[in-house]
């Protein structure tokens, strides 16, 4: 019994593997789980094959081996601008998680991110780990898979692509300065209203320790408010992941 092997289908899974393979990589849902660089890779094989294979994608082998390279490089920038748009919103919760750490006082101490294995801020961490586990809880991942294969059809595997698909992704940086605001927003006005306090209090009792004495209020307001605003925080992630569905979604056209 044999199988006979398409060439067509096999370098059109090749092309879009290669497509794939930065957004997995860059990609925190699966770094959450720790998971290794070669099942990463065997994982973007498997989805690229049985993507082309389901779409029914065939491509000629080119005979020349610079159109190959070309080619290749072309799905690998693809790739690199859809993983920077995942990267970018999970890169908004860090920069929220960093701007509310040196407000209440975390900042003075890390820890180390087990998804980047880098010092990372405890709250920007904390914000991370909720992402990852609302992608899993409302089967994201597969929305992202369906945003991935829906792009097959404006972005074909092996065609030229246009370098104005970078304007997009430079664009990106506004929607990680807003999403970041807009978590930290609620926490960062109270604790500068405490710290308004604290110098109103210092300007009229010179011998107060204003330092000492408003750490541990920061603290412990900053924790209440974080208690009042985790039952609400499924509305700020549902938007968090739209905004990364519409970016990929973007380069549709």
């Amino acid at each position: 019994m044999s199988f006979p092997l398409d060439i067509g289908w096999l370098y059109a899974a090749f092309l879009l593997s290669v497509r794939l393979a930065p957004v997995l990589l860059l990609t925190p849902v699966l770094a959450a789980a720790n998971v290794p660089g070669v099942v990463r890779g065997l994982l973007g094989l498997s989805l690229a094959a049985l993507m082309a294979y389901g779409l029914e994608l065939r491509l000629a082998v080119p005979t020349s081996g610079w159109v190959l390279a070309g080619q290749a490089l072309t799905e690998l920038f693809i790739g690199a601008l859809l993983g920077f748009g995942v990267q970018c919103a999970f890169g908004a919760l860090a920069f929220a998680g960093r701007l509310l750490d040196t407000q209440i006082g975390f900042g003075l101490s890390s820890v180390i991110n087990p998804m980047t294995k880098q010092s990372s801020s405890s709250m920007g961490l904390a914000f991370e780990l909720l992402a990852v586990a609302y992608v899993y809880a409302v089967n994201g991942h597969h929305m992202l898979l369906q945003a991935m294969a829906f792009l097959l059809e404006s972005l074909p595997v092996g065609q030229p692509l246009s370098l104005m698909l970078a304007e997009r992704a430079v664009g990106q940086f506004g929607v990680l300065f807003l999403l970041a605001l807009s978590l930290a927003a609620p926490l960062l006005i109270a604790l500068f209203a405490i710290d308004v306090g604290v110098a109103l209090m210092s300007r009229s009792m010179p011998q107060f320790n204003a330092f000492v004495m408003a750490m541990p209020v920061k603290v412990g307001v900053g924790l209440s408010l974080l208690a009042v605003m985790l039952p609400r925080l499924g509305g700020f992630f549902e938007r968090w992941l739209a905004s990364m569905l519409d970016y990929l979604a973007a380069f549709g056209g």
